[in-house]
């Protein structure tokens, strides 16, 4: 399972997180006025949350060996490899 760190001691509470997450995983918690990761499970890995956050206080760590992903690649009907350099 892909793994979503938040450091509330860097988050400003922008909410720029939940406001571009739309697989609705990041999500704000009302009570500590910060953001958490719910459903790390259904994280796409799209970066968005991370590369968006303006106090760097969020990590995407994904599972790329997770069972997950060749089930939603065989069900796509075009897929690339990526290999980063």
């Amino acid at each position: 399972m892909h793994s979503i760190r938040i450091d509330p001691a860097k988050c400003t509470s922008c909410q720029m997180c939940v406001k571009v997450c739309w697989e609705d995983v990041i999500r704000w918690d009302e009570g500590a006025g910060k953001p958490i990761a719910m459903y790390p499970e259904d994280c796409v890995v799209c970066g968005l949350c991370e590369v968006l956050c303006p106090a760097g206080a969020i990590e995407v760590i994904p599972d790329w060996q997770s069972k997950r992903w060749p089930r939603e690649l065989s069900r796509a009907p075009n897929a690339a490899t990526i290999i980063p350099s």
